[in-house]
């Protein structure tokens, strides 16, 4: 198989032209993996995807084997990317920006498109594409699924998780991921919200904060 025609992965009829990694259109196809030199890691046939231009680049950049770390590193970058965006949703409902009192033309225009810029940056995050298969064989299953969901968007990781409300929030870099270690992933709602009680705290405060947590937990 030469280098430059990689086998297309399968693709829905009502897929066609469609981002495999955010589901927005595409104007081009990636190999994968992208460099030659990973060919012997992966655990699939080298194989060529749908991409949008934004995506590419991230494929392109990334030093990955299989298609699912690929669109592991591209739901990080765009998470990344698009943090601004996807913080309305987490500072915001829906209802609370159309009632909101906002004045002057800049805020008038937050107010009409804030929404609208989470919501498409939460569904290109979110977006799972398609049951992947070459010639109509399903690819091997991805053996390092790890995601995290929380308040309505999917996360590479926890620890991605972590990095984004971190940024959200301004939140102390070190009491968020010890609160989460300490309380597990199934309270990370909780620790956020602790988290968001404490910005600025000294080294001492976030010793005797943490040992409170313990205390509690006991």
């Amino acid at each position: 198989m030469s280098v430059d025609n990689y086998a297309q992965i399968d693709i829905p009829f009502n897929a066609r032209y469609t981002c495999l990694f955010c589901g927005e259109p595409s104007n081009d196809a990636v190999n994968i993996p992208y460099s030659v030199d990973d060919i012997p890691y992966a655990p699939h046939e080298p194989l060529s995807v749908p991409a949008c231009s934004e995506c590419l680049v991230v494929v392109k950049k990334a030093r990955c084997q299989s298609i699912y770390q690929y669109r592991n590193a591209v739901k990080a970058a765009l998470t990344r990317k698009y943090q601004k965006a996807l913080s309305i949703g987490s500072n915001w409902t829906e209802q609370e920006l159309k009632d909101s009192e906002f004045e002057g033309a800049a805020f008038e225009g937050f107010k009409r498109s804030a929404w609208m810029m989470y919501t498409m940056a939460k569904e290109r995050v979110n977006y799972s594409g398609w049951p992947l298969c070459l010639d109509g064989i399903p690819l091997e299953a991805d053996d390092e699924a790890g995601g995290f969901a929380f308040d309505g968007t999917e996360f590479v990781s926890i620890e991605h998780a972590i990095e984004h409300y971190i940024k959200t929030f301004h939140l102390d870099a070190i009491l968020l991921p010890e609160l989460v270690k300490l309380l597990g992933k199934d309270k990370f709602g909780y620790s956020v919200r602790i988290s968001r009680l404490y910005l600025n705290i000294t080294a001492a405060e976030r010793i005797q904060i943490i040992a409170d947590i313990v205390e509690n937990q006991a």
